[in-house]
């Protein structure tokens, strides 16, 4: 069966925080080999790139490693789903990228819009408005139930795991 919208919002909540974690440690790491300081343009120069780089690439492991091998992510187990290829295989890392591309664009543009109503740069229309692809990728599941948009765009699918036993 075919994930839901809340399922794999709950899912992707609980990667969010677990991915975090992890940017935030490699992070911590970075700075002090940084003598402490924050890594911007200012204080490394280009390698702020690499830093980005760097986050970027543990970002896509994390969701990589987790999806080639089991299927799954922690957030997915928790919440018994499973991320397969249409033709019923794991995911290759070729749609891994693929997959990520697609979405994380989506998901990135909302949280832009969250963080800029929350710092008062735009009012709720616009924090909507930067939201409205998401949502329709979304909805697009809610109505169809064949999969979100970066489900169709990537050639995969999520589905419920059975209980077990």
């Amino acid at each position: 069966m075919i994930a839901g919208t809340f399922r794999r919002l709950a899912a992707g909540a609980y990667d969010a925080l677990l991915l975090l974690a992890v940017l935030m440690i490699a992070t911590a790491l970075l700075q002090a080999l940084n003598r402490g300081e924050a890594i911007t343009y200012a204080s490394v120069g280009a390698w702020e790139f690499g830093y980005r780089a760097l986050l970027a690439a543990l970002a896509c492991a994390y969701f990589g490693v987790g999806w080639t091998r089991r299927g799954q992510t922690l957030g997915m187990k928790a919440w018994r789903l499973r991320l397969e290829r249409t033709d019923g295989g794991l995911p290759t890392w070729g749609d891994v990228v693929r997959r990520l591309g697609c979405s994380a664009p989506l998901h990135l543009l909302a949280i832009a819009g969250v963080l800029a109503y929350m710092t008062k740069l735009t009012g709720a229309l616009g924090a909507l408005a930067s939201a409205v692809p998401l949502l329709a990728s979304y909805a697009w599941l809610a109505a169809r139930g064949t999969g979100a948009l970066h489900d169709l765009l990537s050639r995969t699918r999520v589905l419920v795991v059975a209980k077990a036993p």
